[in-house]
């Protein structure tokens, strides 16, 4: 009897190592919940480039931004053919579930965590008219004109929308917000004067400040940006504790095999420290990330839970 258990579990095995080899056996798509030419976009063509390749497949990605990205998310986790992965943000996977009454998917339950890919500058910008330099300059306007300022977002319960509402709370300031679909339109909003500024990925506003179309006044990580170490964070501006780093990382159907998962990230594990790789993500903006399965799944855990405090307090409801 024990005999035959351990060949049923040498098999089972084997069997498994089997199907992560044999995989994959058609093109991967990836998906992207954001419009193309966004901050995610870019970090997901430069890794799919690398990735098809190496197993041997083409990867193709496919935008389907809406709904603070959670459309891109349901596609993902309702597909079944086995060779779709998402290529995730903050918005959807740790804002997302506390914001929506009902939410199509639950993150824990429907999706296994690849690998953190990478991490972003989330900047604070202003239109290249508006009077004010810095931080400060920008709270003593907005006391001075209360609901007179407006911001735009990504997206209602985005990450660039609950930043500029955790910087109102701390500030005892109120704007008003008017929300896009995707980083690229709010951004060509405040290029043309639509509106007064925006918390944004750097890649999507960097253009603009290199155009003299906005200015960056402060970052809203934790730490300075190596990408633009002349910035203050906005801790450093007069809000201690302020925190709120955009990243984006890799994921799949819950029902994709371990081995599959494991397999996936050793090589995009590779490809993110390779020289050029890094290059052309450093140039939109981008940090390397890295790690495993479970230091991913962790980090969306505690976001979850952080963010949906701020939700809370702010009010913030999708019907």
């Amino acid at each position: 009897m024990k005999n035959r258990l351990l060949a049923a579990l040498m098999l089972l095995f084997v069997s498994s190592g089997a199907m992560a080899e044999a995989w994959p056996n058609r093109v991967i798509r990836v998906v992207v919940p954001t419009a193309a030419g966004s901050s995610v976009d870019i970090v997901a063509r430069v890794v799919g480039e690398k990735l098809g390749p190496m197993l041997g497949q083409s990867v193709i990605v496919d935008n389907k931004p809406g709904a603070n990205g959670t459309i891109g998310v349901d596609n993902v986790v309702n597909s079944r053919d086995g060779h779709t992965l998402l290529l995730g943000y903050n918005g959807p996977l740790t804002v997302s579930p506390s914001l929506t009454p009902k939410p199509p998917y639950n993150v824990q339950r429907d999706l296994a965590p690849i690998i953190l890919a990478v991490t972003q500058p989330n900047v604070l910008a202003v239109r290249a008219d508006l009077k004010v330099n810095s931080v400060k300059e920008l709270i003593t306007l907005a006391k001075s004109k209360p609901g007179v300022l407006d911001y735009a977002s990504v997206g209602l319960g985005s990450l660039s929308n609950l930043s500029m509402e955790l910087l109102k709370m701390q500030s005892g300031t109120y704007m008003v917000h008017i929300p896009f679909n995707g980083g690229p339109p709010a951004a060509l909003a405040l290029s043309r004067g639509d509106v007064h500024m925006m918390f944004a990925a750097l890649s999507n506003v960097q253009p603009l400040v290199k155009a003299g179309k906005a200015k960056l006044l402060a970052v809203s990580n934790a730490k300075r940006s190596a990408a633009v170490p002349e910035l203050p964070t906005l801790a450093e501006s007069g809000f201690p504790g302020f925190d709120a780093t955009t990243w984006n990382g890799f994921l799949a159907p819950a029902s994709t095999p371990p081995d599959v998962v494991a397999r996936l990230n050793k090589l995009i594990g590779q490809i993110l420290v390779m020289p050029d790789v890094q290059q052309r993500l450093a140039a939109a903006g981008a940090e390397v990330a890295g790690g495993t399965p479970e230091h991913f799944a962790a980090l969306i855990k505690r976001e979850t839970a952080g963010w949906a405090k701020v939700i809370e307090r702010s009010g913030i409801k999708l019907e």
